[in-house]
């Protein structure tokens, strides 16, 4: 291991998951998909990312190895769901069991609705969602960046204006090393 150490500052080497656990905590999600038969499936994302304006475009950094990959690669469509802490269960629910298995969003209690432009739902709940076609698949080692044009945006109206409202969105989960933390705490919000 490198380690380089200057006046009281020590910095030591970091390598694989280790690299992108520097990134974390991050904004975890449930993006929702279909099959071709319009059979829906949710998965736990924490890899996702504004990629442009206009046109707007999202990204979602998928395994290849999961189920939820292989439909939106043959539906070419998915949600982005951004959820508050009571979802909590579902998160670890979409993450850690297999669409292919079993049905998540039954097990996790999900309830879906039909989103304003495209064919697979949003979670009803959610605190939004951006409904998105894909626009271009960019292999990337072991994932898939999924680039996904905006359809639709919709968020719960109480929540947001312009940006996340402090004293109503604290609940927004962050993903970090197996457990969880908040997006907004008092402390950050409160004027000093």
């Amino acid at each position: 291991m490198t380690t380089i150490r200057k006046d009281d500052l020590q910095y030591k080497e970091i390598t694989g998951r280790q690299m992108t656990a520097l990134l974390n905590p991050r904004l975890a999600v449930l993006v929702t998909c279909c099959d071709e038969n319009g059979v829906p499936n949710a998965i736990s994302i924490a890899w996702h990312t504004p990629l442009s304006h206009d046109p707007p475009l999202v990204g979602i950094s998928v395994g290849k190895t999961r189920y939820s990959h292989k439909l939106i690669e043959k539906s070419g469509e998915f949600v982005i769901n951004v959820v508050d802490t009571s979802f909590r269960n579902a998160i670890e629910t979409c993450g850690n069991i297999s669409g292919a298995d079993c049905n998540k969003i039954e097990r996790a209690g999900l309830e879906l609705r039909p989103t304003l432009k495209g064919r697979c739902p949003f979670i009803l709940g959610s605190l939004g969602y951006l409904a998105c076609q894909l626009e271009q698949q960019i292999p990337v080692g072991d994932h898939t960046l999924f680039v996904g044009r905006v359809l639709s945006a919709m968020v719960q109206a109480d929540r947001f204006s312009d940006s996340w409202m402090p004293d109503k969105a604290k609940v927004l989960l962050f993903w970090h090393r197996n457990s969880y933390g908040f997006g907004v705490h008092e402390e950050e919000t409160t004027p000093t």
